[in-house]
């Protein structure tokens, strides 16, 4: 027969296992949460938050060397209008997945939105410029099939290094932009932003791009 210590003890155990199966349930929800958070739900990778957070991150340290590239698709718009958003969200799914498997050293991969993307590199223009360079070439080569239709990944590509003279990530991004525009006239390939593109682009093209805001 059991004793009224015993029911207790077993109402008590009880009572702790569904209190530590509860938390447990409640830090995965909050690590998913966190995740969503930061990443972009179509091709799993960080997203424009998670990017701006990392290059302020890298650039607070003012001694410390920093290079992106900014990509964008070329004819992208055209895929989507002539083959439907299916055949735009392959293109973009292939674009993440050949850029991580490339495994490009000291850099972080990400979506900013649309069909851009950014490479941050922890380090200068040497490493920066091999990981851009790498990035357009794989993308060069790489296709997406739908039914008989075949699509590139071709991507038109701005590089930018931090010069720390109070440069801010938005700073950087608008010169990684301005490149990659100049690069996009030129008809794709990799462009290192310089002052001439600077002047240039900004005579031309005002910089109202809604991430920037």
């Amino acid at each position: 027969m059991l004793t009224a210590s015993t029911i207790l003890l077993a109402a008590t155990t009880a009572s702790c296992l569904a209190l530590l199966a509860r938390n447990a349930k409640l830090r995965a929800d909050l690590d998913a949460a966190r995740h969503d958070a930061d990443h972009d739900a179509l091709t799993g990778l960080p997203n424009r938050r998670a990017l701006l957070r990392k290059l302020n991150t890298l650039l607070a340290d003012r001694t410390r060397p920093v290079c992106i590239a900014l990509l964008d698709l070329n004819r992208f718009k055209d895929i989507n209008d002539e083959h439907g958003h299916t055949a735009g969200d392959l293109v973009l799914c292939q674009v993440a997945e050949t850029l991580t498997t490339l495994d490009l050293p000291r850099a972080t991969v990400g979506r900013m939105g649309g069909d851009e993307f950014l490479i941050i590199t922890d380090g200068g223009i040497n490493p920066g410029r091999t990981n851009a360079h790498a990035a357009a070439h794989a993308l060069d080569a790489a296709t997406v099939t739908l039914g008989e239709t075949h699509f590139g990944c071709y991507a038109s590509v701005g590089l930018a290094v931090a010069d720390h003279h109070d440069l801010t990530a938005v700073d950087l991004i608008r010169r990684a932009d301005a490149a990659m525009y100049y690069a996009k006239r030129r008809g794709g390939g990799v462009m290192e932003w310089h002052q001439h593109i600077g002047t240039s682009m900004t005579a031309t093209r005002p910089m109202q791009r809604r991430r920037f805001r």
